[in-house]
């Protein structure tokens, strides 16, 4: 067996990790719960929810906005903090997401990109939708694109981001410590612990990471409307919004990926954005890309003339 063959199976192994352990550990909680054996307090459903953020802001925020389209900019203090909330997401190694983000953007439902609902090779809509919300994780030519790394070259010649790369197996592991650790001090007992690993670990994640992947496979294929012009499948979804946080407003940011917001009209919720726009009032961000109106405008589908 070839060192890529190896690398592939070590990654295809991890994603299956990540795919399972989350699920199995809310299904655990569920029943614990439903049985009587580990019933969750608001304290827990307030850790839920706390970490459900911070998972959520760690892959939009951090590895999405930040890191892959470089929509603003932050100093170094920052960017580190940022690189860290990312690791914690669970959505994959720094250098490796941005590196498919990217090619995702290259090739956005055609040929090549990785997670596309429109993949002619997979028969049937099901199929095709199970590729782009989780299967293309365990497809080695999906997870593993041809020379990947060459797409993230910025960030695999910064020492500190390829140490958080490289170090990602070790992030897994802490991002459900982390909760564990504080169930275990506010309900001061072992199953706080059990409560705190379940609810504002393996829940979270399991809430967190089909959140976003809903935005790659329902994002692009179902419902939603496309008012921009996009030269992709990509839909605009208000709970789709609401969930990650401004995401879900796809049309939009396919249209305008540079940009630091995705929320072009006043009653689009965008969260993220709004954070980004604080973070530069108190100086934390700079240089943040906001839309302009006539941009925006220009690239509006204009309704189909009727004749009388």
């Amino acid at each position: 067996m070839s060192e890529n063959e190896r690398l592939s199976n070590a990654s295809l192994l991890r994603h299956s990790l990540v795919i399972l352990v989350p699920a199995i550990g809310t299904g655990a909680a569920l029943v614990l719960w439903w049985s009587g054996i580990a019933v969750p307090k608001a304290a827990d459903f307030i850790l839920l929810g706390v970490f459900y953020v911070l998972n959520i802001l760690g892959m939009e925020l951090a590895y999405h906005r930040y890191f892959a389209h470089r929509s603003f900019r932050a100093p170094r203090a920052v960017e580190i903090a940022l690189g860290v909330l990312g690791s914690l997401a669970y959505v994959g190694p720094i250098i490796w997401w941005v590196a498919v983000h990217r090619i995702h953007h290259k090739n956005t439902d055609q040929e090549g990109d990785p997670h596309s609902p429109w993949w002619p090779q997979y028969p049937g809509r099901f199929r095709r939708l199970y590729h782009a919300h989780v299967g293309w994780l365990l497809d080695a030519r999906c997870a593993r694109p041809e020379q990947w790394g060459r797409y993230a070259m910025d960030l695999y010649r910064d020492p500190v981001l390829f140490k958080f790369h490289m170090m990602y197996d070790y992030w897994l592991v802490l991002g459900l410590a982390l909760p564990a650790a504080i169930g275990g001090l506010i309900h001061g007992s072992l199953q706080g612990v059990l409560l705190g690993f379940l609810w504002g670990g393996t829940v979270r994640v399991f809430l967190a990471t089909n959140a976003i992947w809903s935005v790659n496979s329902v994002g692009h294929a179902l419902g939603g409307r496309r008012p921009l012009a996009a030269r992709d499948n990509s839909r605009n979804s208000f709970w789709q919004a609401i969930v990650t946080l401004g995401a879900g407003w796809h049309n939009n940011h396919h249209t305008f990926p540079a940009y630091a917001v995705t929320g072009l009209r006043w009653w689009q919720v965008d969260l993220t954005g709004l954070l980004i726009r604080f973070l530069a009032l108190v100086r934390l961000t700079r240089d943040v890309r906001i839309p302009k109106p006539e941009a925006v405008e220009a690239k509006r589908k204009k309704p189909l003339a009727t004749t009388t």
